[in-house]
Protein backbone atom coordinates (compact mmCIF):
# COMPACT_ATOMS: atom_id res chain seq x y z
CA UNK A 1 0.00 0.00 0.00
CA UNK A 2 1.37 3.54 -0.99
CA UNK A 3 2.14 6.00 1.63
CA UNK A 4 0.67 9.79 2.03
CA UNK A 5 3.80 10.70 0.67
CA UNK A 6 4.19 8.40 -2.30
CA UNK A 7 0.15 9.42 -3.14
CA UNK A 8 1.29 13.12 -2.72
CA UNK A 9 4.61 12.73 -4.82
CA UNK A 10 2.06 10.71 -8.07
CA UNK A 11 -0.39 13.61 -7.77
CA UNK A 12 2.07 16.42 -8.17
CA UNK A 13 3.69 14.50 -11.42
CA UNK A 14 0.18 14.50 -12.68
CA UNK A 15 -0.16 18.09 -12.91
CA UNK A 16 0.64 19.17 -16.26
CA UNK A 17 3.97 21.38 -16.25
CA UNK A 18 2.05 24.41 -17.84
CA UNK A 19 0.99 24.57 -14.59
CA UNK A 20 4.54 24.24 -12.82
CA UNK A 21 3.61 27.28 -10.23
CA UNK A 22 1.40 25.29 -8.82
CA UNK A 23 3.64 22.03 -9.04
CA UNK A 24 6.48 24.40 -6.80
CA UNK A 25 3.75 25.78 -4.76
CA UNK A 26 2.55 22.07 -3.18
CA UNK A 27 5.80 20.99 -3.05
CA UNK A 28 6.91 23.75 -1.01
CA UNK A 29 3.88 23.35 1.33
CA UNK A 30 4.41 19.71 1.48
CA UNK A 31 8.25 19.97 2.69
CA UNK A 32 7.34 22.91 4.66
CA UNK A 33 4.56 20.72 6.71
CA UNK A 34 6.58 17.66 6.94
CA UNK A 35 9.73 19.90 8.48
CA UNK A 36 7.20 21.05 10.84
CA UNK A 37 6.36 17.79 11.71
CA UNK A 38 9.77 16.80 12.89
CA UNK A 39 10.29 19.68 14.81
CA UNK A 40 7.04 19.50 16.76
CA UNK A 41 8.03 16.04 17.30
CA UNK A 42 11.56 16.75 18.40
CA UNK A 43 9.72 19.53 20.81
CA UNK A 44 7.31 16.99 22.05
CA UNK A 45 9.62 14.01 22.60
CA UNK A 46 12.76 15.91 24.17
CA UNK A 47 11.21 18.94 25.80
CA UNK A 48 7.24 18.54 26.32
CA UNK A 49 7.13 21.74 24.63
CA UNK A 50 4.99 22.83 21.55
CA UNK A 51 6.08 25.02 18.10
CA UNK A 52 3.54 28.13 19.55
CA UNK A 53 5.50 27.83 22.92
CA UNK A 54 8.70 27.65 21.39
CA UNK A 55 8.28 30.40 18.95
CA UNK A 56 7.02 32.57 21.83
CA UNK A 57 10.27 32.09 23.63
CA UNK A 58 12.31 32.31 20.32
CA UNK A 59 10.79 35.90 19.89
CA UNK A 60 11.93 37.15 23.92
CA UNK A 61 15.31 35.80 23.08
CA UNK A 62 15.54 37.77 20.12
CA UNK A 63 14.38 41.04 22.10
CA UNK A 64 16.04 40.53 25.66
CA UNK A 65 13.99 43.41 26.46
CA UNK A 66 11.13 41.96 26.40
CA UNK A 67 7.95 42.91 23.87
CA UNK A 68 4.33 43.70 25.17
CA UNK A 69 1.55 40.81 24.32
CA UNK A 70 0.85 43.16 21.49
CA UNK A 71 3.76 43.17 20.34
CA UNK A 72 4.02 39.50 20.39
CA UNK A 73 1.12 39.11 18.54
CA UNK A 74 1.89 41.20 15.87
CA UNK A 75 5.74 39.32 15.57
CA UNK A 76 4.17 36.15 16.03
CA UNK A 77 1.31 36.97 13.88
CA UNK A 78 -1.40 35.50 15.28
CA UNK A 79 -4.25 37.29 17.61
CA UNK A 80 -3.54 38.38 21.00
CA UNK A 81 -6.06 35.61 22.27
CA UNK A 82 -3.74 33.11 21.61
CA UNK A 83 -0.46 34.77 22.95
CA UNK A 84 -1.85 35.16 26.43
CA UNK A 85 -2.62 31.52 26.84
CA UNK A 86 0.69 30.65 26.05
CA UNK A 87 1.90 33.25 27.70
CA UNK A 88 -0.13 31.80 30.85
CA UNK A 89 1.54 28.60 30.60
CA UNK A 90 4.66 29.88 30.25
CA UNK A 91 4.49 31.93 33.24
CA UNK A 92 3.00 29.27 35.33
CA UNK A 93 6.17 27.47 34.39
CA UNK A 94 8.52 29.76 35.59
CA UNK A 95 9.74 30.38 31.34
CA UNK A 96 8.59 33.86 31.36
CA UNK A 97 7.70 36.72 33.82
CA UNK A 98 5.09 39.53 32.58
CA UNK A 99 5.36 42.90 34.48
CA UNK A 100 3.51 45.73 33.58
CA UNK A 101 4.76 48.40 31.38
CA UNK A 102 5.76 51.75 32.82
CA UNK A 103 3.83 53.74 31.21
CA UNK A 104 0.34 51.46 30.81
CA UNK A 105 -0.80 49.30 33.68
CA UNK A 106 -3.04 47.74 31.85
CA UNK A 107 -0.71 46.62 29.24
CA UNK A 108 2.65 43.63 30.12
CA UNK A 109 6.07 43.71 29.36
CA UNK A 110 6.77 39.80 28.86
CA UNK A 111 10.71 38.76 29.36
CA UNK A 112 12.42 35.04 29.48
CA UNK A 113 13.52 34.13 32.96
CA UNK A 114 16.79 32.57 33.55
CA UNK A 115 15.30 29.47 33.94
CA UNK A 116 13.34 29.93 30.15
CA UNK A 117 16.54 31.32 28.67
CA UNK A 118 18.64 28.85 29.56
CA UNK A 119 15.16 26.04 28.33
CA UNK A 120 15.14 28.03 25.29
CA UNK A 121 19.18 27.49 24.54
CA UNK A 122 18.93 23.73 24.75
CA UNK A 123 15.98 24.04 22.44
CA UNK A 124 17.46 26.11 19.78
CA UNK A 125 20.49 24.04 19.80
CA UNK A 126 18.68 20.87 19.19
CA UNK A 127 16.51 22.69 16.77
CA UNK A 128 19.94 23.64 14.81
CA UNK A 129 20.86 20.11 14.83
CA UNK A 130 17.84 18.87 13.26
CA UNK A 131 17.60 21.46 10.40
CA UNK A 132 21.28 20.63 9.43
CA UNK A 133 20.11 17.09 10.19
CA UNK A 134 17.24 17.18 7.33
CA UNK A 135 19.31 19.26 5.42
CA UNK A 136 22.26 17.52 5.52
CA UNK A 137 22.36 15.65 1.76
CA UNK A 138 21.65 19.29 0.66
CA UNK A 139 24.92 20.43 -1.89
CA UNK A 140 26.03 24.03 -1.41
CA UNK A 141 25.30 24.79 -5.20
CA UNK A 142 21.69 23.60 -4.45
CA UNK A 143 21.50 25.14 -1.54
CA UNK A 144 22.31 28.65 -2.92
CA UNK A 145 20.01 27.80 -5.86
CA UNK A 146 17.05 27.20 -4.04
CA UNK A 147 17.60 30.18 -1.91
CA UNK A 148 18.12 32.45 -4.97
CA UNK A 149 14.62 31.00 -6.41
CA UNK A 150 12.66 31.67 -3.02
CA UNK A 151 14.26 35.04 -2.75
CA UNK A 152 13.15 35.60 -6.10
CA UNK A 153 9.79 34.59 -5.09
CA UNK A 154 9.70 37.05 -2.01
CA UNK A 155 10.49 39.84 -3.84
CA UNK A 156 7.48 39.04 -6.80
CA UNK A 157 5.17 38.78 -3.68
CA UNK A 158 6.57 41.92 -2.31
CA UNK A 159 6.39 43.86 -5.43
CA UNK A 160 2.32 42.55 -6.22
CA UNK A 161 2.01 43.90 -2.57
CA UNK A 162 3.39 47.34 -3.57
CA UNK A 163 1.40 47.74 -6.52
CA UNK A 164 -1.81 46.42 -5.13
CA UNK A 165 -1.53 48.82 -1.93
CA UNK A 166 -0.90 45.98 0.63
CA UNK A 167 1.86 46.20 3.19
CA UNK A 168 3.52 42.78 4.39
Amino acid sequence: MASPSQIFERKIENIPHDKDGLRLWLRLVACTQMVEQEIRAMLREKYAMTLPRFELLAALDRVPDGLTMGELSRWLMVTKGNITGIAERLSEDGYIKRAPTPTDRRSFVVTLTPRGRKLFKEMETEYERLLDELFADISIDDFDSFTGVLARIKEVIEVRREQQGRLG
